[in-house]
């Protein structure tokens, strides 16, 4: 039996906008303050990576990004390419999310909760796999909170501003 992947309902403008809804939510939690837009960037394709999904296995909000990353160095294989190949993507998503008030951004280019929130019937509409992106973005905001500086985050991952 074949199994189909609807990459087109992944990248779902609203979809996404939820995803990042969920990290800027997260990222708070762990930093009390807001992330950089740019850290959007990096969570929604790290979040997204169907291939990247068992690297979450046995991890939890207190793994941290450091740990994440020593025990899975496969993924800072190619990510240069896979956040660059998204930004289309996470444009769209930080838009549909401006447009539904599900997420707001500051002057100084921070990404703040909305007024809306994420309806919480969403997850349960979801398949198994679907929700487990919510799971693994809201590590990643914890991890990306906890790291430091959004420099830190990038350096951390190989990747530069």
């Amino acid at each position: 039996m074949a199994i189909a992947h609807d990459i087109f309902a992944e990248t779902n403008p609203a979809y996404c906008a939820s995803l990042l809804a969920t990290f800027v939510r997260s990222y708070r939690i762990g930093n009390k303050s807001e992330p950089d837009i740019t850290l959007c960037y990096a969570a929604l394709p790290l979040a997204l990576s169907g291939d990247l999904t068992p690297t979450f296995n046995g991890t939890n909000r207190r793994t941290g990004l450091l740990e994440w990353l020593r025990r899975s160095p496969v993924i800072q294989i190619r990510l240069a390419a896979r956040v660059n190949g998204s930004l289309d993507i996470v444009t769209e998503a930080i838009r549909f999310g401006c447009f539904s008030n599900l997420l707001e951004i500051k002057t100084d280019g921070k990404v703040a909760p909305g007024m809306s929130l994420v309806p919480k019937q969403l997850r349960a509409e979801l398949t198994q796999d679907t929700r487990k992106n919510f799971d693994n973005i809201d590590r990643i905001g914890h991890w990306f909170a906890s790291a430091g500086s959004t420099r830190t985050v990038f350096n951390l991952m190989g990747l530069e501003l």
